[in-house]
Order: structure tokens, then C-alpha cells, then sequence
């Protein structure tokens, strides 16, 4: 049976520095506060208190779809990324065709309750984001990235956000 869950250690390692990855090349990376092999299994990558921040009410829906739809792209960003990192950094595998429907399926679900969204556009959202997020972690230079944050993780357990901006100097290119 296909699976999000990690396998082992090693692997939420990987996932866990595929996610850090993501939020650096969408600029989100000041919303990092660590990443953490020891938190609990929902919690490993800490997020600032202003990730969390609620929509001004006063608003205008257009204005709070969009935040929600910006929220949705991350989100889509933050999943294919933990499961490219997992399946091409760490085990040089291409993601197959089951977990490429697992995870569709699931943000579909999340887009219609997020957002609204219907299957194609959720489809859309998903396949531009996989198709980029696939060529990112085919880098070699992402893909050594990533090796030297699951290194700095599984040797100090915990990385702050400066570790983590450290380890993401060789993408400031991107």
C-alpha cells in the first residue's frame, strides 16, 4: 500500500529538508524556525508565528481567496517537495504513478476545502508545481543541498533557521 508516511529516520530527514527547500525557493523561507527530527510527527518543520496569521476580516473575500489560494500553492509545494527529496535525492527513484495519484488526490481535496476549487483546477495547480518541484530536485546542486541539511539534522537533531539559511547559500541563485 502507497504511503506519505516515513519509513524511517532517514527518511523524514530527507523529507523534512525537501519541505525547508521548498519554502526557500518560494520565499518563504522567513517563516522557518527549525526543523527538528525530534518533534512530533506533524511538527517537524517549526514554523514562525507569522505563518500563522488570520486574514484581516475587513478584507475583501477576492483578497482572503487569494491569501488561501497563496496558502494552497504552499502547501502543494511543501508535499511534492518532502516526497521528491525522499524518493529522487535519497533513494535516486523517480516517484511512480501511485503516489503521484496519492498525493493529487489528497491536495484535491484540500483545494476544494481551502479554496473552492474544483479537480481540474486543482489538477492544474498540482501539475505546474510537481512538473517545477521535479525539475528542482533533479539539480545537483539542490540535490547536494539537501544532503548537507539531512547531515546537519541527523548530527545536531535540531536546526535553527539560521543553520537552515546557511545550508540554502549554493540556491540563492535559483
Amino acid at each position: 500500500m502507497i504511503t506519505l508516511k516515513y519509513k524511517d529516520e532517514d527518511d523524514r530527514a530527507y523529507g523534512l529538508s525537501g519541505m525547508a527547500v521548498s519554502m526557500y525557493l518560494l520565499d518563504h523561507e522567513k517563516y522557518i524556525d527549525n526543523i527538528s527530527l525530534d518533534a512530533d510527527a506533524d511538527y517537524g518543520l517549526g514554523f514562525t508565528a507569522d505563518f500563522f496569521h488570520q486574514p484581516n476580516p475587513n478584507l475583501s473575500p477576492k483578497a482572503v481567496w487569494a491569501d488561501s489560494l497563496s496558502r494552497f500553492n504552499l502547501l502543494n509545494g511543501l508535499i511534492i517537495s518532502n516526497m521528491l527529496s525522499r524518493a529522487m535525492v535519497r533513494n535516486g527513484e523517480a516517484v511512480t504513478r501511485e503516489l503521484y495519484q496519492l498525493m493529487c488526490g489528497m491536495l484535491t481535496d484540500e483545494g476544494r476545502e481551502l479554496c473552492s476549487l474544483d479537480e481540474d483546477e486543482t489538477r492544474t495547480i498540482f501539475n505546474k508545481n510537481f512538473n517545477y518541484f521535479h525539475e528542482v530536485f533533479a539539480n545537483a546542486a539542490v540535490a547536494e543541498t539537501v544532503r548537507g541539511l539531512v547531515a546537519g539534522l541527523k548530527r545536531d537533531r535540531t536546526l535553527d533557521s539560521d543553520a537552515i539559511y546557511v545550508c540554502m547559500r549554493p540556491l540563492r541563485r535559483w
